[in-house]
């Protein structure tokens, strides 16, 4: 074992977690050799997302190793990559040390095909990298492809072989790992100082074994260096890893992370100009932190070794924020509520509680639930007081008086001093809020009518799916407190296959009869409205208007969801993501 790792002592798993909890949000880099191609191939632009252009143009790999001679990044500048990230206010950085094209982005002395020895830059930007991120505190991590390498003559090729010159028959996978993978895990762990994460991915049949060898080896030697939860797809990992993109809608109360774009892709593509709002970008930062979990957003370098001005614009955007808002974020307690709020998000630290606002109305805004006694509210940021009253009428309610004047333009806070600190107690029982009930999948009760065992799947990103029995049921509790009539929406997901199978590009067809208040709504899940969520890569947001239902007082009410038949000819049942009730 190298020196400077051989006293370092062996941390328990929440030791080697507590960086990770408190740092909330991280920048994620995909750099390599594809920037150069930046998402064309022979003149043409190649669908998919940009770092892997090698699969998706079907390069032979000795027409991609072409594209090092060319690859030169003299523009790379690491202090200023790392003070970019530190200024958005982020804690950590992992970046792709090697991805599945098998191109080591450092001095890589086991593979010569790496940016050192293969290209006409010459230099590791990783020294560089490392050396910056210990100047500015910033905790240096290493993404790495252990299971998929398209390049090494054993490595494997997840689904269709583009590449004949190694045939997959004759490979031979321990040879990749004992020659390759771990080798190169080693060098990581040894060349570059203490490294927060190791940040594996896409374990495809990865055995069991062999996903251990390198969770072992990664807390052999460096024990404080977290495993990334991709490591398997078995629970080896030091924390949970949700789908790219993926925000789940609900709490964890586990350590979480999830990965995420600020266009469409990760690898530099010079033509996706999908870009995200800034609004959009902080409003995820939030949710993602009050929900409990860590927010690490991508951006994409040029082959010059430049990050987009676009990235960099937002960055600083939310860099302005987290200046103005930082203590509702940083050390922050999530986790409060458990289920999605339609108006924002919720944290908490020492006696504050912080209500995160995503649209600002003038006039009174209610918040139910709180048994704490309030002491003061005021804006964060400004200290600009908020008048409140506290209530107690069935249900608690702090009610806010909003000023006409919005705080922030992206999302507002107020800081509510309570008499006592934590804990928080808050009755969590759904409620109105502004004319809108969000029921979300994550707060359904799952039962069977007919006593069997419920089928019904809650996704670790909050999707009920494998609903194949007609007599599994939804249920949900919540409260009204200003009754009316209130039009039902059911929200379901379907893949993002339109463009290829107009007909059968979603699952539809359900029945479904919807009970509450006394009432039916007897519907058939349909295509009214189709959206794109951009938290979502290969989603759509399918909805279906129900009807409508009247409350006519206030009060504690239940709402079921039956279904009365069920389309199973593609073996696929309803993949139920809401249902919201909105007054109007």
């Amino acid at each position: 074992m190298p020196e400077q790792f051989a006293n370092r002592h062996i941390c328990s798993d929440e030791e080697r977690i507590a960086w990770f909890r408190e740092a909330k949000f991280g920048m994620f880099i995909h750099w390599g050799i594809y920037a150069q191609l930046a998402g064309m191939w022979k003149g043409k632009e190649i669908p998919g997302i940009g770092e892997q252009i090698m699969r998706f143009a079907q390069i032979p790999a000795k027409e991609y190793h072409e594209i090092c001679k060319s690859f030169n990044p003299v523009q790379f500048d690491a202090e200023t990559w790392v003070k970019i990230a530190k200024d958005a206010g982020m804690r950590y950085i992992v970046i792709t040390a090697k991805h599945h094209d098998g191109f080591a982005m450092y001095h890589s002395h086991c593979s010569p095909y790496n940016i050192v020895d293969a290209t006409p830059y010459g230099k590791d930007p990783m020294k560089q990298l490392a050396a910056a991120c210990q100047k500015h505190g910033i905790r240096l991590c290493f993404y790495y492809s252990h299971y998929q390498d398209w390049d090494d003559p054993n490595g494997v090729v997840k689904g269709e072989q583009w590449d004949t010159t190694y045939p997959e028959e004759q490979k031979v996978f321990e040879t990749y790992m004992n020659q390759k993978a771990l080798p190169q895990v080693m060098e990581l762990l040894t060349g570059y100082g203490p490294i927060g994460i190791l940040w594996f991915d896409t374990p495809g049949d990865l055995s069991y074994y062999n996903a251990r060898r390198f969770r072992d080896l990664v807390h052999a030697i460096q024990p404080e260096c977290i495993v990334g939860p991709r490591v398997s797809n078995d629970p080896l990992g030091d924390y949970i890893g949700y789908g790219d993109n993926q925000v789940p809608s609900g709490a964890n109360h586990l350590p979480w992370e999830t990965c995420a774009t600020m266009n469409d892709t990760w690898g530099f593509k010079q033509q996706d100009h999908n870009w995200k709002s800034p609004a959009t970008l902080i409003r995820l930062l939030v949710s993602i932190v009050a929900k409990g979990g860590n927010y690490l957003l991508n951006v994409g370098p040029t082959a010059q070794g430049l990050i987009p001005p676009e990235s960099v614009e937002r960055l600083h955007i939310i860099g302005e924020w987290i200046r103005r808002n930082g203590e509702a974020i940083y050390g922050c307690q999530g986790g409060l509520i458990p289920y999605e709020l339609s108006w924002g998000a919720v944290t908490a630290k020492e006696n504050q509680l912080y209500l995160h606002l995503f649209d600002w109305k003038e006039g009174p805004f209610i918040f139910t639930g709180l048994k704490n006694k309030v002491k003061s509210a005021k804006v964060l940021g400004t200290g600009e007081e908020i008048p409140f009253t506290q209530q107690k009428d069935g249900i608690e309610k702090l009610v806010l008086t909003l000023p006409s004047t919005v705080p922030d333009p992206y999302v507002s806070v107020i800081a509510l001093e309570l008499e006592e600190g934590l804990p928080v107690e808050i009755d969590d029982t759904i409620t109105d809020c502004d004319g809108e009930i969000l029921l979300t999948s994550v707060s359904a009760k799952r039962e069977n009518l007919e006593g069997k065992e419920v089928s019904l799947v809650l996704s670790k990103s909050g999707i009920i799916e494998n609903w194949h029995q007609t007599s599994d049921i939804l249920t949900w509790e919540f409260l009204v407190t200003q009754p009316g009539s209130f039009s039902v929406t059911l929200h379901t997901f379907t893949e993002k296959y339109p463009e290829k199978d107009p007909e059968g590009s979603w699952e539809g067809g359900h029945r479904f009869v919807l009970e509450c208040a006394g009432q039916q709504l007897k519907f058939q899940v349909s295509d009214d409205e189709r959206t794109h969520p951009r938290d979502l890569f290969l989603w759509y947001d399918v909805a279906t208007r129900c009807g409508r239902i009247k409350f006519e007082r206030p009060g504690r009410y239940t709402l079921r969801l039956v279904p009365q038949s069920l389309c199973l000819e593609k073996g696929l049942g309803p993949k139920l993501k809401s249902v919201t009730l909105t007054a109007k």
